[in-house]
């Protein structure tokens, strides 16, 4: 045998040696995503294609030990920590960022920064290098990493959809100041667009009660600090003074202005009691009564062409129009794509086989990983166009348009654009963004149409800082709701009841948060240099 076929042979062994160390790795999985139990098939009770797939370029034996009928991902994620999370390796969902850092901060998981500084994260490091910004986000006050976020991409959310069919019926133009904006929501109440004789159009109408809120900003007002409800400090530019949007003066005129609006019924009458995510197919496709909205770009554009609705109205045209403002001030968009997500996973510091861990981890850092995340396997819901970049096959664009759309025929069936840590890939959108949403996605997108408002970004804390948001934080939302509810829909006098409202706000802690907020956004803006 020649040097060069024993070389070969040898080769070969350690390969085989190395597959056949990496089959002996086991992965053990709790991930649930929103409420859901999501790697495993519910009818097949296998892997789903996205995670067996990514087990096999990794060399491990996936085990999914998540609880498939609990009911709340955030409080069975605490239930975990009664066996201090050594049920599993990696654990993960939605909304968990909170508890990454205060478990990890107690030991429950591995600090990433060790291992990436030891080349065992070469994907992850190679996008934390590229996005300073995501780094800041996730550095925690004492400079560790717990987890692997969810990082979204595309930038534009929501964008504002008015009916265009209605406007030209009764003559009108897009409206492009708040005061014009009145105008239109008028005719729209009075002039019976709808045709149908009977004054039950509802001007404005959303899928979710505090987009009502949001309307403030129409009036120049800040309202929400990010796409995360719960977020509401914010600063008008980078590095200014951070500030509670709904404590400020600017919000209290919107809100006059608001309760004004609700008064003259341009504003949907059950907004506040209407259940979450059915506005617009009931006020759009069931009774064709919905004039605007303020909603998610993709989606919302499939209603240009629901059957059902296009057979009842068949000019039925709804169409996104730039963000106004009223008389002398500057417009802007609130709602962007979070830079983000407290979403994603991490290893449990009990784990036996944190470098399999890792490793697996890591991959869907790699562009076969983060294709496969974001578009599902090769050759079963994609293949590589000219360019090299995915393309749907025509058979799963079918497929999605036979289910309830392409995120949730991925979800069920793929188990890509789960809110693992990952990095999302916006493209994955354009193939199935029907023409109405991607002209406002590009509208949205050129700086000369539509500027955006400086989102909060998000951040670490201190323990204590974590503990007082945590604690604080909500309480304080749910009596801003409650109040600024009632003062728009007419059961309290907004100038009497103002001062009273700001004081007792501060008494639970509003304050206490800003400070906190403004702590931990000096430290981000530090880590970003």
């Amino acid at each position: 045998m020649s040097k060069t076929t024993r070389l070969v042979v040898l080769i070969a062994a350690g390969l085989l040696l190395a597959g056949s160390l990496f089959a002996q790795s086991e992965l053990k999985i709790h991930f649930r995503y929103n409420n859901q139990y999501t790697i495993t098939s519910k009818s097949s009770k296998a892997i789903l294609p996205v995670f067996a797939y990514a087990a096999q370029k990794t060399g491990v034996k996936l085990v999914d030990v998540a609880n498939p009928v609990a009911t709340n991902d955030g409080q069975e994620f605490q239930l975990q920590a009664t066996n201090q999370f050594s049920a599993a390796d990696i654990y993960g969902g939605s909304g968990l960022a909170q508890y990454f850092y205060s478990f990890g901060r107690d030991g429950a998981f591995i600090d990433l920064i060790p291992y990436l500084n030891a080349g065992k994260l070469p994907n992850f490091k190679a996008f934390l290098v590229a996005h300073p910004d995501v780094r800041a986000a996730l550095i925690t006050p004492d400079k560790k990493l717990f987890y692997f976020p969810y990082v979204p991409d595309g930038g534009v959310a929501r964008t504002y959809w008015i009916r265009t069919d209605w406007l030209k019926k009764l003559g009108l133009a897009i409206p492009t100041t708040t005061e014009e904006l009145e105008a239109v929501l008028t005719a729209f109440h009075d002039k019976d667009p709808n045709g149908n004789g009977k004054k039950d159009e509802i001007p404005y109408f959303n899928d979710h009660h505090q987009e009502a809120f949001r309307l403030a900003n129409l009036w120049g007002a800040r309202v929400f600090g990010n796409d995360d409800y719960g977020v509401r400090v914010v600063a008008d530019q980078v590095g200014g003074k951070m500030y509670h949007a709904w404590l400020d003066p600017r919000f209290k005129n919107a809100v006059v202005q608001l309760a004004r609006w609700y008064k003259l019924g341009l504003i949907d009458q059950e907004i506040f009691v209407r259940k979450d995510n059915t506005a617009r197919k009931e006020l759009l496709t069931g009774t064709n009564v919905g004039g605007m909205t303020n909603e998610w770009v993709a989606s919302t554009g499939g209603f240009n062409f629901d059957p059902v609705l296009l057979k009842a109205v068949p000019d039925f045209k709804f169409e996104v129009i730039p963000p106004v403002a009223a008389a002398g001030m500057q417009p802007f968009a609130e709602h962007a794509r979070i830079l983000v997500k407290p979403d994603g996973w991490a290893i449990s510091s009990a784990s036996k086989n944190i470098d399999a861990a890792l490793r697996y981890c890591d991959w869907f850092w790699s562009v076969e990983g983060r294709n496969t995340i974001n578009f599902g396997v090769e050759g079963q819901t994609w293949t590589k166009g000219s360019d090299g970049k995915p393309v749907f096959t025509k058979a799963s664009l079918a497929w999605a348009s036979a289910s309830a759309g392409m995120n949730r025929a991925l979800w069920d069936n793929q188990g890509a654009q789960m809110s693992i840590g990952y990095w999302q890939d916006y493209n994955y959108e354009a193939p199935w963004t029907l023409a109405p949403s991607m002209k406002g996605v590009l509208m949205y997108r050129d700086a000369k149409k539509v500027t955006y408002a400086y989102q909060t970004p998000v951040m670490t804390y201190t323990k204590a800082e974590q503990e007082l948001v945590t604690s604080v934080n909500d309480q304080v939302n749910q009596y801003l709701e409650e109040e600024i509810t009632k003062m728009i829909v007419g059961r309290a006098n907004i100038d009497t009841e103002w001062p009273i409202y700001v004081k007792h706000a501060i008494d639970l802690g509003a304050q206490k948060i800003v400070d906190a907020y403004q702590s931990a956004y000096t430290r981000y803006l530090a880590n970003r240099k």
